[in-house]
């Protein structure tokens, strides 16, 4: 498990190094960084939605295992929150972003492959469940984050605004695949797939140029304290939930894995997007990466 993990990691270091020597080089910069992650939260993410949800397995779905997750998720979302908002004085969006960092695995470009490899048909589904359902929860935060932004709120301008939500887009679309199972065409089934395959490396890209600029100490503690609650705070809770309501840990096995996943990237796309800070997320983005190294092998070693 570990020569798996490291094998699927080091090429995504790799990329953050590319990033982080062009902005060191000068050659990319802050709104360079900016652009790569506008385009995976206008295109890539509703292209996900295509793919992910209008393909997804719904066979050997757990859904009371997904809702104990999820309330593990939901009050890491919240205790992130708070400590922005009542620690860190930040605003309401920053705080918001902060939370969802905290809250939000890298899923799909990390846990899922390596447990491809590891684990049968009926064990990859709790993963693919989560995926999928992120992208109501992030839907839900791109509108809390629009209401956060508000000088004023008017419900009429944010629900229009909602049309243009990247990840409901995608959740509408995806569904839509899934329901009418519509074969699409071999063309844009290629389409969506290039669209897929360009955001980790520009996610990654991007993290490299934002890590190439220097930050105050203030944005490193913000950076820990959201690796420990995402590395460790997180799995521990949704451990200690899954005990409590007597489900089997061995089923339960790859839900924690996403737990104790790095950070992804919606947290950090739409903190550009929302003209939020982006520097401790960027180096929770680092240190999750290198804890989860110990925390997944030792989570999907269990027996």
């Amino acid at each position: 498990m570990f020569a798996v993990l490291l094998l699927t990691t080091l090429p995504l270091f790799g990329l953050v190094f590319v990033g982080f020597t062009l902005g060191k080089f000068s050659m990319f910069d802050y709104l360079d960084a900016k652009v790569f992650l506008k385009l995976i939260g206008l295109l890539v993410v509703p292209a996900l939605g295509i793919k992910i949800i209008g393909g997804f397995n719904y066979q050997y779905i757990k859904w009371d295992l997904y809702f104990l997750y999820l309330a593990s998720q939901s009050l890491i979302y919240l205790i992130g929150f708070f400590i922005g908002k009542l620690i860190f004085k930040r605003s309401n969006a920053e705080s918001l972003i902060i939370g969802m960092t905290s809250a939000f695995s890298n899923h799909l470009f990390f846990v899922y492959p390596i447990a491809l490899f590891e684990f049968g048909a009926k064990d990859i589904v709790p993963i693919e469940t989560i995926i999928s359902a992120d992208f109501i929860t992030v839907g839900l935060s791109v509108c809390a984050l629009d209401i956060a932004t508000q000088k004023y709120i008017n419900f009429k301008n944010i629900l229009i605004k909602q049309i243009k939500n990247p990840a409901l887009i995608g959740l509408l679309l995806g569904l839509i695949v899934f329901f009418t199972q519509v074969d699409l065409p071999l063309s844009f089934s290629r389409l969506i797939d290039f669209i897929c395959d360009t955001g980790t490396p520009c996610a990654l890209i991007a993290m490299g140029i934002l890590l190439s600029y220097k930050t105050s100490k203030d944005e490193i503690k913000l950076s820990l304290i959201i690796s420990l609650l995402k590395i460790l705070i997180f799995p521990l809770i949704l451990f200690f939930v899954i005990l409590f309501f007597e489900y089997d840990l061995i089923v339960s096995k790859t839900t924690m894995m996403v737990a104790a996943a790095p950070i992804g990237a919606m947290g950090l796309v739409f903190a550009s997007i929302y003209n939020v800070k982006t520097d401790a997320l960027v180096r929770a983005g680092i240190f999750t990466y290198i804890l989860s190294l110990i925390g997944i092998p030792i989570i999907g070693s269990f027996e």
